[in-house]
């Protein structure tokens, strides 16, 4: 009976192994299927026992996965001849090839298609709407493509993105199959996209003032300036300048020139010295006056000329010595007293000949009491 029982357990644990070594090798075959289908980059995913139109069967992929699949490369390619499997007649699977205004496009980033994988003979459009594309996986043209009607139901192959998040904000990630790297966006560079390209520094123009700002720097990637002129010019160029990516400004820097109104040249006579703080006297922004020894300034002794064009004081007149300057004074009091004299005489006779042609009124009350009588009396 022992004997019996020893057999029996040693049965059963011959059976138990071998289970156990069943569910052990399905494991390792299941994880080989996994990573056959499964790459670090983009992930690919087919149903084989549904059929879909090409529309149907990117709406499908867009809400299970990322997109349709593009095959854009030779590593895709060989990927998919390598795992899809064959069939021997259509239906086959649809890829993310579209017709867009004659142009063949890869429906999931628009871009234009530029590796081409023709089977032979195709695309010859066959029945005037052939618009879409089916990928070959039978064995005389597996992986090659053949164009066919949108609305025949094929079988669908998505594709997943499988980009980490830990590329920072100065890079971007790049997919492809078994490859996923962050790359540095334009503008950056070094092992961690920490070195940031710089333009030249730039300086605030002669009459005129700069503001700068950026992210990284005054003068680096996507920074700012901004420029304007003091009263009475004008920027000649770009008031806002951008630092590139190539580490160039977007244009080059303004200027501040000339006067946006020129005031009329000042006259001054007599051997003066007209002093100005700025250029040529029509564009000056301050004047000032300084007359010989022995002369004296008839005007103003310091203006400017405004923005507008005008002078904001009265321009002198002249630098006289104090000998004219006497005599100036003499002669005008002399001309004040003839004019004086004139006035006075024209006012006496203006005031006499009024008196003259003055009428003489009389009385109306005497006038009535004299008036002679009309009538018989005045006949007797």
């Amino acid at each position: 009976m022992n004997i019996l029982l020893t057999a029996s357990d040693l049965v059963e644990r011959r059976l138990k192994r071998s289970m156990t070594r069943c569910v052990v090798y399905t494991d390792v075959l299941i994880h080989l299927w996994l990573i056959l289908v499964s790459v670090e980059g983009w992930t690919y995913h087919w149903k084989e026992n549904e059929k879909m139109t090409w529309n149907e069967t990117r709406g499908w992929c867009q809400k299970e996965y990322t997109d349709i699949v593009m095959v854009h490369n030779e590593n895709v390619t060989r990927f998919l001849e390598k795992n899809l499997p064959e069939k021997s007649s259509s239906p086959y699977f649809w890829i993310g090839m579209k017709k867009i205004n004659d142009i063949w496009t890869w429906a999931a980033n628009g871009q234009r298609v530029d590796n081409e994988n023709w089977a032979p003979t195709e695309p010859n459009n066959n029945k005037a709407d052939e618009n879409c594309v089916e990928l070959y996986t039978n064995t005389n043209n597996k992986g090659k493509w053949n164009d066919d009607s949108c609305e025949h139901k094929k079988h669908p192959l998505c594709q997943k993105a499988q980009c980490p998040n830990n590329c920072t904000d100065r890079q971007y990630c790049v997919e492809q199959v078994n490859n996923v790297t962050c790359v540095c966006k334009t503008g950056f560079s070094g092992p961690e996209c920490e070195t940031v390209v710089s333009c030249e520094p730039l300086s605030a123009p002669p009459h005129g003032g700069m503001q700068c700002s950026g992210p990284y720097g005054n003068h680096s990637l996507n920074s700012d300036c901004t420029f304007s002129c003091v009263g009475g010019y004008k920027l000649n160029g770009k008031d806002e300048l951008k630092c590139n990516s190539s580490g160039a400004w977007n244009a080059p820097p303004p200027s501040c020139t000339g006067a946006i109104s020129e005031c009329f040249p000042v006259l001054l006579f007599g051997g003066g010295l007209l002093n100005c703080t700025e250029g040529h006297d029509s564009i000056r922004s301050a004047c000032r006056v300084q007359c010989p020894p022995g002369h004296l300034l008839l005007g103003f002794v310091e203006f400017t000329c405004r923005a507008d064009g005008t002078w904001e004081s009265s321009f002198p007149l002249m630098c006289a010595s104090y000998v004219h300057f006497l005599i100036a004074l003499l002669a005008s009091v002399v001309i004040s007293v003839f004019c004086g004299c004139l006035f006075c005489c024209s006012n006496c006779r203006r005031s006499k000949k009024t008196v003259r042609t003055r009428p003489e009124t009389v009385n109306p009350a005497f006038e009535a009491e004299h008036t002679p009588l009309e009538g018989p009396l005045c006949s007797a």
